[in-house]
């Protein structure tokens, strides 16, 4: 069931991608420049068909729109106008169920403008509703054109006031937007109402502007409309000589480009000139020419429902022939989704393979862990009876033979009469020591049998002995101070022995050989260490010329065995000061 899903899902994803590709093909071909539209107009038809089939099978309809407004386009300025007006509300159609404002709102604004020479009032309509869609969703690209167009509509109606109105607030809203590529329409169209005003200087200097950003631009199709409104502007002045050499250029560049319509213009106005001048000849042969343009215009007009006919037989047939590639494609998809189908499944196996030996592996690991977990604890088991049994050995044995000592040593003191003084107070220094003794092995036995300390621990084991040194020195102040943080601080046994042993080996240096009359020790925490201080107010000593005993030797020794620092600091008559640094 798992592979079921997983196979469906990279089917999924593969199908994705090969439609995201798709659509990434369909955009780039949509964008092509306007310039090339024109210039390969004869090539591209095609392409755009396939575009809109390509579209609709991966239901990209903003796609298919896009390529029919691209084919409405060219077959305008091939002069097939009845495909142009067939493509064009075929992609408003699309674009109305797809609410896309802003490209809908562009091409009403196109047809409009396109349908100026056909039929005027319907070329109105459909601007006016590009104008109210743009306007009511504030969208600025498709009023940059539609308020230039819409003005040369005006203009045909010789309505000049209006005209000039719009092309101002098209040209405005232009130079706001920085559209540098659409400032020559406006330009141009302001420039042809100052030229019907007979304002021809303010005409020219509109003209020669539009005429330069088109040539920065290198917009081959606008310099050639530019060169015929020049034509325009001299023949209104009745300079005819320039009114021909403009109308020239401007026809070798319409038919270089297939720009049908400005062709015929031109003809047109080249056999007024020629007439006006005299010249019956050219003005007939290029009239002739005109008419020739005219009448196959004409025929595509009047024939409209066989040009109908020819749309739908050559989309078929280009229909068919997708068709027919697409089934190849198929089939070579599938092969290809068979062996990536295969490879993944064997790919899937190993890694179940993979993963179960993975899983075995762990497994095998846990176990000796685990074994070795046990052992540890069985090991520390036999440890701890080890020092119970040694405990009681020491307790039963070595300290019931030293309480012996000084049970006997207190005996011969009290039974003879001893007036030998040396001898007495030898006995009484045994006495002592095996006390003493007896203390220390108690202390062994506590730490021996305890795994773990905390400063709580420690601190009540330093009171015991304060508490004992405090009877055979009661002058001397003892202090005992733990950071509240420390409390609760823990450590093993080995370190806590240590510590202890060197906080009374520096305490009864104080008391013994410094004649201290105060003692201090303070635990506090200091970053990542603990520092415990012992301090006291005796006689000090010089640290340079002192000999370290077996004492202070033993202190360092036992600080060195934990991985800790001892610094021992001493001020003749100012005291000593042992300092401890353990990390934490």
């Amino acid at each position: 069931m798992k592979l079921k899903i997983f196979v469906l899902l990279f089917y999924i994803v593969v199908n994705q991608f090969g439609i995201s590709q798709t659509r990434k093909s369909i955009d780039i071909i949509n964008s092509i420049s306007h310039q090339e539209k024109i210039q390969k107009s004869d090539e591209l038809d095609d392409e755009f068909i396939k575009n809109a089939i390509d579209a609709k099978k991966i239901m990209y309809p903003l796609g298919e729109a896009e390529s029919y407004c691209n084919l409405s386009l060219i077959y305008y300025y091939q002069g097939k106008y009845e495909k142009d007006l067939f493509y064009s509300l075929k992609a408003i159609s699309i674009l109305e169920k797809i609410d896309s404002k802003e490209r809908l709102a562009i091409e009403y604004g196109e047809l409009g403008y396109r349908l100026k020479k056909r039929d005027i009032k319907k070329g109105l309509k459909y601007m006016q509703k590009g104008m109210q869609i743009a306007e009511k969703n504030t969208l600025q690209k498709p009023l940059l054109s539609i308020y230039n167009n819409y003005g040369v509509l005006k203009e045909m109606q010789n309505q000049l006031d209006s005209a000039l109105y719009f092309y101002n607030k098209g040209l405005q809203l232009k130079e706001k937007t920085n559209d540098v590529f659409g400032m020559p329409y406006s330009l141009n169209n302001i420039a042809g109402i100052y030229s019907l005003r007979k304002q021809y200087d303010t005409a020219k200097l509109y003209y020669e502007k539009a005429l330069n950003i088109r040539k920065t631009l290198k917009d081959e199709i606008g310099i050639s409309e530019n060169l015929s409104y020049f034509g325009d502007l001299y023949l209104a002045q009745k300079e005819y000589s320039k009114a021909i050499d403009f109308y020239q250029k401007t026809n070798q560049n319409a038919l270089k480009y297939n720009y049908v319509d400005l062709a015929q213009y031109s003809f047109k106005k080249l056999s007024e000139c020629y007439e006006l001048k005299g010249n019956v000849n050219l003005a007939l042969e290029n009239f002739k020419n005109y008419s020739k343009f005219k009448d196959s215009l004409l025929n595509k007009e009047t024939n409209s429902k066989i040009a109908e006919l020819e749309i739908k037989y050559e989309t078929n047939k280009k229909e068919k022939l997708l068709l027919e590639k697409e089934v190849e494609t198929k089939r070579k998809n599938v092969i290809i989704g068979t062996i990536s189908l295969l490879a993944i499944f064997i790919g899937l196996i190993g890694y179940l393979i993979y993963r179960q030996q993975k899983i075995k592996n762990k497994q095998q690991e846990q176990e000796f862990e685990l074994k070795s977990a046990i052992s540890k604890i069985e090991t520390q088991n036999k440890l701890q009876e080890q020092r119970l049994s040694i405990s009681r050995d020491l307790h039963d044995n070595i300290g019931s033979q030293l309480t012996f000592i000084i049970s006997s040593v207190d005996n011969i003191k009290y039974a003879f009469d001893l007036n030998n003084a040396k001898l007495d107070n030898k006995l009484s220094n045994i006495s002592e020591f095996a006390k003493s003794t007896i203390v220390e092995l108690r202390d062994t036995i506590w730490a021996m049998n305890t795994n773990e300390f905390t400063f709580e621990d420690l601190r009540s084991r330093i009171f015991n002995f304060i508490e004992k040194a405090k009877s055979a020195k009661e002058e001397v102040d003892f202090k005992f101070n733990v950071d509240n943080n420390l409390k609760d601080e823990k450590f093993t046994s080995i370190i806590g022995i240590n510590l202890y042993r060197t906080i009374q080996e520096a305490v009864n240096n104080g008391i013994k050989y410094a004649e201290a009359k105060q003692i201090e020790v303070t635990i506090l925490q200091q970053n990542n260490q603990i520092i415990i201080e012992i301090k006291d107010n005796g006689k000090g000593f010089d640290i340079e010329t002192i000999n370290f005993g077996n004492g202070l030797h033993n202190m360092k020794k036992r600080i060195e065995e934990i991985k800790g620092e001892i610094l021992i600091t001493s001020q003749i008559d100012k005291g000593t000061k042992v300092t401890l640094k353990i990390n934490r």
